[in-house]
């Protein structure tokens, strides 16, 4: 009796697997990609290649990470760009619509301080969540890269095809000294 009821639980375990894994969608299914699918260690290039170009940012790396068609997303960034104004650049718009308007801006900022704390992944879509030690405020963020297959020869098999990206840009305007908060209470 023993016997027949171990064996009707290891029977019942392995049929709840076996449906919950038919039930499960297949990774391409699940992101609506064909193959070739984004390995971990693609991911894991796909976001140090952002990284650097924030941290240490050239053209010549930009031509080599970012897709030709690239195209980058950031209320946050368009607010800093806006100075926390109401414009010129209008929210909910691309920030940088296309490789050589984000070479134009990136290529004029200073190298900035990026760790990146998590990374996910799926078939095509890199998500990294991120953080900026400046002072006197850190800046933690959020960015979903999305990615195409390159063309075969190049270095790195993804290239970055899109941004989205936000952060707290209101303590990226007090470090930049345009914001000074004045009605705080907590102590300084």
């Amino acid at each position: 009796m023993h016997f027949q009821m171990a064996t009707a639980t290891i029977l019942s375990s392995l049929l709840a697997l076996v449906f919950a894994a038919a039930d499960s969608p297949s990774w391409n299914d699940d992101q609506g990609c064909s193959s070739p699918c984004m390995t971990s260690q693609d991911a894991h290039h796909a976001a140090i290649n952002f990284q650097t170009l924030i941290t240490d940012y050239s053209d010549s790396l930009a031509d080599t990470y970012l897709a030709p068609d690239f195209i980058d997303y950031s209320d946050s960034v368009t607010e800093l760009i806006n100075g926390a104004c109401a414009g010129p650049q209008p929210l909910g718009e691309p920030t940088f619509p296309s490789l050589d308007a984000f070479k134009e801006g990136q290529g004029s900022q200073p190298s900035i301080p990026f760790e990146i704390l998590n990374v996910w992944y799926s078939c095509d879509t890199v998500t990294i969540r991120w953080r900026s030690a400046q002072t006197p405020q850190i800046v933690t963020g959020i960015i979903v890269l999305e990615t195409v297959f390159a063309p075969s020869g190049d270095q790195f098999p993804w290239k970055i095809s899109a941004v989205y990206s936000e952060f707290n840009s209101g303590s990226w305007l007090v470090n930049l000294g345009v914001f000074q908060p004045s009605n705080c209470t907590a102590p300084a």
